[in-house]
């Protein structure tokens, strides 16, 4: 008895323009990341902060730059100040933001190091019921200010 054999000229699924269209789209990515990376501005050194919008649209923006440490910059109500978070000036500061007749709107910025100074600023702008909104600033990221806005007074 003999074995059959199959024939070998069957032919199976060929995957060679797959792998083109696979090879084509990756190198689309590929090129698209670079575009994407060279336009990434290395050095940034400033970052702007705009008027309010979204929830504070139509409010008058105010803002606590929080440094670290416990030391914040107020800005707002026609003043510029550095404060400690313990500083009766703070409290007042957002007690007029809270009595003030025109809508309020609180923005806190954050540095890495002043996560908790944060938290407390945000609790004490809750118990007042103030509108708030944060932004997450870099290490070293010098902050400009809208146009109008109050020049350094000095530490309180």
């Amino acid at each position: 008895m003999g074995r059959r054999r199959g024939k070998k000229n069957d032919e199976g699924v060929d995957l060679f323009s797959f792998l083109n269209i696979m090879a084509a789209t990756i190198g689309v990515q590929s090129l698209l990341i670079v575009i994407c990376a060279l336009q990434i501005k290395p050095g940034v050194q400033a970052i702007q902060l705009l008027p309010a919008g979204g929830e504070g649209k139509g409010k008058e923006a105010n803002y606590i730059l929080c440094e670290g440490g416990g030391k914040v910059e107020v800005i707002g109500q026609g003043q510029r100040r550095t404060w400690n978070l313990k500083d009766q000036g703070l409290e007042q500061f957002l007690d007029a933001i809270a009595k003030n007749s025109k809508p309020q709107y609180l923005v806190i910025g954050v540095r890495p190091s002043a996560f908790r100074d944060f938290e407390s600023i945000r609790s004490k702008a809750e118990a007042r019921r103030l509108s708030i909104g944060y932004e997450p600033l870099e290490a070293g990221l010098k902050v400009q200010l809208p146009v109008g806005m109050p020049a350094v007074e000095g530490a309180g």
